[in-house]
């Protein structure tokens, strides 16, 4: 892999890890119209670069997090026992590039649904907790987005549009350290210290600033449907071009 394809990758990531397009969906596309052996390696540095990325953005709001602690254990379940019980299925998939026209589809009905949707100012229960679970645990399928998925799971059940934006990031905390903890004993240690790997950690981590800024914003604005549009063109681009 090149260092301009590294950085290429670093952008993707960044990007799309937090906008509701899927970063897993991109990376997969990328690599294969790159040519690019799939490394797991990489993906490891990378998600650990956005998941600092998270922690930097949200260290303002460490005391809605604990307080909403029992919500987030209870909504992480359902992605961690797909991961765990289904971690080789799920390799299978991501191996299948024909597949991701699909699954990009169902972000664009999960995002482009959200423009039909009244405001509302209902609070976090256990229900609503589970419910925003499962479709986390959906969003391990590369081209659903997470972020996608789970803030349209928020908006469908009352929440406002901040409270859905915390809530889904705060599952994105144990849910990627869950990953990484499901596959950093496959990773290569060796081959990360270089130059390549820490420019594209740190274009990685800047970018998915900016991503997380630019999607508070486009939620406050009620602009979050805008990303249902381009992931359904690129979905009808795929199904061809596939």
């Amino acid at each position: 892999m090149t260092l301009i394809q590294s950085i290429f990758l670093s952008l993707i990531q960044g990007i799309a890890e937090f906008l509701p397009i899927s970063s897993s969906g991109h990376l997969n596309l990328a690599q294969h119209f790159l040519n690019l052996e799939p490394s797991l390696t990489l993906d490891i540095f990378l998600n650990t670069a956005t998941f600092l990325s998270v922690l930097f953005f949200f260290r303002k709001q460490v005391p809605y997090f604990f307080k909403n602690l029992k919500y987030i254990i209870v909504a992480s379940i359902p992605a961690g026992l797909v991961g765990i019980l289904f971690k080789h299925q799920i390799s299978s998939i991501f191996a299948d590039i024909k597949l991701l026209p699909f699954f990009f589809f169902i972000t664009s009905i999960f995002v482009f649904s959200t423009k039909f949707f009244k405001s509302k100012q209902f609070k976090l229960d256990y229900k609503k907790a589970i419910i925003i679970g499962i479709f986390q645990a959906i969003a391990i399928l590369p081209g659903v987005s997470r972020a996608g998925a789970t803030i349209f799971a928020g908006l469908l059940l009352g929440l406002t549009s901040i409270e859905a934006f915390n809530f889904s990031f705060c599952l994105f905390i144990p849910a990627s350290l869950g990953a990484l903890a499901l596959d950093i004993k496959d990773m290569s240690i060796s081959g990360i210290f270089n130059l390549e790997y820490l420019l594209a950690f740190i274009i990685t981590f800047l970018t998915g600033i900016l991503a997380l800024n630019i999607l508070k914003k486009v939620l406050v604005g009620k602009k979050f449907w805008i990303f249902g549009i381009y992931t359904f063109i690129l979905a009808i681009i795929l199904f061809f071009i596939l």
